[in-house]
């Protein structure tokens, strides 16, 4: 996958381009399963672009992980105003991309740029998530994550040996290109863990962010809870009652919770993408 991919829309749009930015598993994928985001009665031609930014990790061999949002956000600046030189900005993202879009609102206003929106879908804000107290419990959700993902993917899952056993043959030009990306997953995924927990209140955002958000916030928990200490399990039950998911509405210039009938790792689903991108279509109209 491209690390910028235009999904929808038309590249001569006059309607401001849209930038979804992956969650923890560093791909852009589960946006294709969106629909159509623009109003049925725009034409192709003007229909909305869509981008959706992967990380650079999957394209490159020497790619090295960013050790904060700050970093990471700063990369995907340059990326967006690669294609987007001048604001207004639209952003938005799933789970991790969510507070990844904050942060790259947050720099573009410093460097003087309007964002117009930011979505987060599902985001909690990173800045409350507790720091792991040892590699066991890093390890342990990190493995967890990539499972979840994994699973809704239908690759391998968790285990190191699923599917990238020593003695398989991989042969085939595809095993190894599976292989390799199963295992830039696993290490994007652990590193987007440690960049969460390492985040401390302040850091994200240290002030107002001048912007208009809209959380799309899921209500329903999944049964297993993603932790192993029974602090975390009832932090993430916390959040998940919490009506903003932690983050502080005054920072923003407005900020709106609509809720959504689904599970975090199922908004994508066949089921629910249908109202989700009725949801997306919605809030993007009355921009």
């Amino acid at each position: 996958m491209e690390t910028v991919l235009h999904m929808q829309g038309s590249t001569s749009s006059p309607l401001t381009p849209l930038f979804l930015i992956h969650a923890v598993s560093g791909l852009a994928f589960p946006y294709l399963a969106l629909g159509d985001l623009s109003p049925a009665d725009v034409e192709p031609e003007k229909a909305r672009p869509v981008y959706g930014i992967s990380s650079p990790l999957y394209n490159s061999s020497s790619y090295r992980a960013p050790g904060s949002f700050e970093e990471l956000a700063r990369q995907y600046v340059s990326m967006i105003q690669e294609i987007q030189p001048a604001g207004p900005y639209l952003l938005g993202g799933w789970s991790m991309g969510g507070m990844i879009a904050v942060k790259v609102a947050d720099i573009l206003q410093e460097q003087g740029e309007t964002v117009s929106h930011v979505i987060m879908i599902d985001s909690a804000n990173p800045e409350q998530y507790p720091a792991f107290v040892d590699n066991e419990e890093h390890d342990f959700i990190a493995d967890m994550a990539y499972s979840a993902v994994a699973q809704k993917m239908n690759l391998p899952g968790s285990s190191h040996s699923d599917g990238m056993s020593s003695d398989s043959d991989l042969d085939d030009d595809a095993d190894v290109e599976l292989e390799s990306m199963l295992l830039k997953m696993r290490k994007h995924i652990w590193e987007s863990m440690r960049v969460i927990s390492k985040t401390e209140p302040g850091q994200l955002l240290p002030g107002k962010c001048n912007t208009s958000v809209t959380l799309i916030k899921c209500i329903k928990l999944a049964p297993v809870v993603p932790a192993v200490r029974l602090e975390r399990k009832n932090f993430i039950r916390k959040c998940f009652l919490h009506p903003t998911l932690r983050w502080r509405a005054k920072q923003f210039n407005h900020f709106r919770t609509i809720l959504f009938n689904s599970e975090h790792d199922d908004v994508f689903d066949s089921k629910h993408a249908p109202e989700l991108t009725h949801i997306l279509r919605i809030v993007l109209s009355r921009l």
